[in-house]
């Protein structure tokens, strides 16, 4: 089952059958996918704030479904990088206060040509900045389309360009279109992977702008909670998108300002979080999510009431 699949647009989910595990083809000589992974390794040492930059303490072989019954959010974003717009979601995100996970796809930097050097920089500084990066594949092919030999072809030589960028090993990875099967599931865990799928979406890869960014999603979180019973999740979006980028500051508005309505009414607020941690039992950071939700609301009576006095 592909986890958020019936609120994903359709370039988003897999139709492809599941394969038995009775089934697994034949391991084969692994062939690397043609891309090519030129130059030398990195000698620089990034900096990172965030010690565990790519997941490496959630255990492998899970698989995230990405919805929450508590008002939590978490931004991620996926096809990445790219020099046209990633730098500028990066400096949107430092504004508004938002940590996220960035799901690269390793085809566009290897070390090598200037435009590979340029986007493996950055990669680096999603790392600097303090936000979390998973493996998106190196070619982006659906997974479940592809024997065992391709699927560990293209994990290797995406975790290499990962290790070899920001000096980690990635344990997160979000299969491309949210596309899995139980052999492909078995395979990652396997491999030492943690799945990363999602509950919301603002359709930003069917739509053309940043309001209706906005409308697709609250469309979708509204629909969730009814069907679902989740009051938030895992959200995708796509940093190759400037009408995503857009849609950032309008979505966190947004919330603020239905914050203020549940503030009102004594309900719990929208939080956006930071950390992977909190959708997944047992491995949530230090502070929960009541004490985030204490100091939340005390933000959200000031912001409320400055509003108020406009």
């Amino acid at each position: 089952m592909v986890a958020g699949g019936s609120f994903a647009g359709a370039s988003e989910v897999s139709t492809a059958p599941v394969a038995p595990l009775a089934f697994r083809p034949a391991p084969a000589p692994i062939v690397e996918p043609i891309h090519a992974e030129p130059g030398p390794e990195v000698a620089e040492v990034v900096p990172i704030p965030n010690q565990d930059v790519t997941g490496l303490r959630f255990p492998s072989g899970l698989t995230i479904s990405g919805g929450s019954k508590h008002r939590t959010i978490l931004f991620t974003f996926d096809d990445g990088p790219s020099r046209r717009t990633t730098p500028r979601l990066l400096d949107m995100l430092d504004e508004l206060g938002i940590k996220a996970v960035f799901f690269v796809k390793t085809e566009s930097f290897g070390n090598g040509n200037p435009w590979e050097r340029e986007h493996a920089a950055i990669v680096r500084e999603i790392v600097r900045r303090g936000h979390t990066v998973g493996n998106h594949t190196e070619t982006h092919r659906q997974l479940p389309l592809l024997r065992n030999a391709e699927i560990e072809a293209e994990l290797a030589i995406s975790e290499r360009k990962i290790a070899r960028t920001i000096g980690r090993m990635p344990r997160l990875i979000r299969p491309p279109g949210g596309a899995l099967s139980e052999r492909v599931q078995q395979l990652l865990g396997e491999n030492g992977y943690t799945s990363v799928m999602w509950a919301l979406y603002g359709g930003d890869l069917e739509v053309s702008t940043p309001e209706e960014v906005v409308r697709t999603f609250f469309r979708v979180l509204e629909r969730r909670e009814r069907e679902t019973g989740d009051r938030g999740g895992i959200l995708l979006m796509h940093d190759t998108k400037a009408h995503s980028l857009d849609a950032v500051p309008r979505l966190v508005d947004a919330l603020q300002k239905r914050n203020c309505k549940l503030l009102a009414e004594g309900e719990e607020l929208y939080d956006i979080v930071d950390d992977l941690g909190y959708f997944i039992p047992g491995h949530e950071p230090d502070q929960s999510l009541e004490e985030r939700q204490e100091e939340l609301r005390e933000r959200a009576r000031r912001a409320c009431h400055t509003v108020a006095l406009r």
